[in-house]
């Protein structure tokens, strides 16, 4: 790749990472309003915290009308931590993990990072790899929605 992103720390990338979990489906509006919530229940995304929550307060997060209650990403945010400390048990940081998938085409990096993660399809991996400053592809790959089209598509059938 050409050139190298920022560094984060790994807790910033798994905030970018459910962040873009759970805007998916959503305009950014409602996720962003309510991120400073997620950002408490979820321990500011510390990976190593958030892999042990344990299923019981998960449930009690589910309760928490700050929060977007979606059972599957709260269970996919925790599922996600864990991978996050297995990839800094084996590569040292999530950044040097990217940083092994560099000499790979796009569409390889984004299978990879969406095998090992849950709720990370397409549209997510790629949003996640721009936003955290990852070389991605100009023309979005098939599958990848704009992120334009997508909030005129939903704003044309709210119309309705």
């Amino acid at each position: 790749m050409t050139e190298a992103s920022p560094v984060h720390t790994d807790a910033e990338y798994l905030d970018n990472l459910t962040r873009k979990i759970f805007i998916s489906g959503f305009s950014g509006d409602p996720v962003s309003a309510r991120w400073p919530r997620f950002r408490e229940v979820f321990y500011a995304f510390d990976p190593e915290t958030v892999a042990e929550m344990p299923d019981l307060l998960i449930d009690h997060v589910q309760q928490d009308p700050g929060v977007i209650r979606n059972k599957r990403n709260l269970r996919a945010t925790v599922a996600n931590a864990s991978e996050f400390v297995r990839i800094v048990e084996e590569f040292g940081s999530f950044h040097t993990y990217l940083r092994s998938l560099d000499d790979l085409p796009y569409e390889r990096r984004a299978k990879l990072i969406s095998d090992r993660f849950q709720s990370v399809g397409p549209n997510t991996v790629y949003y996640f790899l721009e936003d955290a400053g990852e070389p991605v592809p100009r023309v979005k790959p098939e599958g990848v929605k704009s992120k334009k089209k997508r909030l005129a598509r939903r704003n044309l059938e709210r119309a309705r």
